[in-house]
């Protein structure tokens, strides 16, 4: 499994991207809308079928059907579909035959239950009156078909999806990829490349799948279509993102274009080596298009760039010239109570936290020095600067502050999350291991631990991670965590 997720830019609600968002709401409508019906008409016409001469008709021919596969799954299933049968249950193994669109296909072309047999009058019937209840389903009505290419489905299908988890994923990345993409190539043009990367695609997965009838669906082309020309916008920037590979997972900074030679030989290894269910093609297509899309635009606008949000106005400008110039003039007592203020005014500003750190650690009984550490630990930002900022104030923390330092089991869980990314295997390992004392039960406990036991693995620590990973077996042993610890051992 191969994940890299950007984390370069913040959408401005000032400004919303508002074709990404309308592109968002037509999925979301058609899911719930007509899509939605689908489900309603297939358990009325799954009732009826079950109580028709239907399943005594269709089910043992479908289970012949299979054994005529020559394959050992496909038999083994045959036979769990015979004793279905012969027991009256009729329902799990109908939900896996109206699932199977080879044979479906065959069925409505006459080819299973044959003119000449006896019972093609009644199975006609029968079979129509199903039929007629179910209805012709939206989705398999405008989704893509390999088996009946068709221009408009191409396009349709890109606005279905097959499950709730389906939509959600892509509506995510869509928005993650496309505020950034829209505000550089204007709303229109954005949609007009988001269908032809959709189109290329879809196109792509039929070539693949030629004559197959199984459908495909789904905006996966289009989004992959929209990374392409994310990192292409980018190129050679340096850009800081999320990856994951396997069971590890970092974060690095380096030139946005290397993601595009990654994420298209991940599905082409995936169209070869990985299992059915997933478009790879649809993926890699969309992936392809995209680029070749974002590569002639540029050659027609040299000048595009990307266009970067605009910070909104500083806060407190005045009042940081104030403390500044109580410090200077070395009146320690009054810049803390004015860094103290500005603190709240600017709570994200690191050079803010730091003075107030600083002069409220000559007091390191204070309740000034607990506050300023704990507005520094609460940074979200992971560049350079921040995580050397929250590591060095942690580590005077910890040695000044009196008469103990204050923090509670969500600072532990937060710093040892940081410390294990930020590769300070030894510092995580200690929190772990203070919140293990502290909050055994707490909800974080786990992935701490893991966080931990990769960051001294990583720095080639091998004892004190694997005693993390056996506090971590014993005391969460059918955890996930647990379970990827062990893999990541024998690994």
């Amino acid at each position: 499994m191969f994940l890299a997720f950007p984390l370069n830019d913040k959408p401005n609600w000032r400004n919303p991207p508002w074709m990404t968002i309308l592109i968002i709401l037509v999925n979301v409508l058609v899911f719930f809308g007509p899509q939605g019906l689908d489900e309603t008409n297939a358990d009325k016409a799954a009732r009826y079928y079950l109580t028709s001469p239907l399943p005594a008709l269709e089910l043992p021919r479908y289970a012949e059907y299979l054994r005529q596969r020559d394959k050992a799954d496909s038999r083994a299933l045959a036979d769990k579909i015979d004793a279905s049968v012969a027991a009256g249950r009729y329902a799990p193994a109908v939900r896996v035959m109206l699932n199977d669109p080879e044979f479906e296909a065959r069925l409505h072309a006459g080819r299973i239950v044959r003119p000449e047999e006896p019972e093609y009058p009644l199975w006609r019937e029968q079979h129509m009156q199903y039929e007629s209840i179910r209805g012709t389903p939206f989705t398999e009505r405008w989704a893509s078909n390999p088996s009946a290419v068709n221009p408009v489905t191409l396009f349709t299908s890109m606005f279905l999806h097959g499950g709730v988890a389906h939509l959600i994923g892509n509506m995510v990345f869509l928005f993650v990829f496309g505020y950034t993409v829209e505000k550089t190539l204007g709303a229109r043009r954005y949609l007009a490349f988001y269908i032809l990367a959709g189109l290329g695609g879809a196109i792509a997965d039929a070539a693949v799948r030629w004559g197959s009838h199984i459908p495909s669906l789904g905006a996966s082309g289009a989004i992959s279509g929209l990374m392409a020309m994310y990192v292409m916008l980018y190129g050679r920037q340096r850009i800081k993102f999320f990856y994951q590979f396997l069971f590890y997972f970092d974060y690095v900074t380096a030139p946005a274009i290397i993601l595009l030679p990654a994420w298209i030989a991940h599905e082409l290894f995936q169209q070869w080596f990985g299992g059915e269910g997933v478009a790879y093609m649809a993926h890699a297509g969309g992936l392809v298009t995209g680029a070749l899309l974002l590569a002639w635009h540029k050659r027609k606008h040299p000048d595009t760039k990307v266009v970067v949000n605009e910070a909104p106005p500083e806060l407190g400008l005045e009042e940081l010239a104030r403390a500044e110039g109580l410090l200077k003039q070395l009146r320690t007592d009054e810049a803390r109570v004015a860094f103290a203020q500005l603190a709240g005014i600017r709570p994200a500003d690191r050079r803010v936290l730091s003075q107030y750190f600083n002069l409220a650690k000559l007091k390191p009984s204070s309740p000034e020095f607990h506050h300023a550490a704990a507005l520094i630990f609460a940074l979200n930002e992971s560049d350079g600067a921040t995580s050397a900022l929250v590591h060095a104030s942690f580590t005077a923390y910890m040695k000044t502050a009196k008469p103990a330092p204050q923090l509670s089991p969500a600072d532990l869980a937060r710093l040892a999350l940081r410390f294990a990314r930020d590769g300070h295997g030894t510092d995580a390992a200690a929190l772990a291991k203070v919140l293990l004392g502290r909050a055994p039960d707490h909800a974080d406990l786990p992935r701490v631990l893991l966080g931990a036991i990769f960051a001294l693995r990583k720095k080639g620590e091998a004892a004190p991670a694997g005693e993390l990973s056996r506090l971590l077996s014993e005391r969460f042993p059918k955890s996930s965590e647990a379970r990827m610890a062990a893999e990541g051992a024998r690994a």
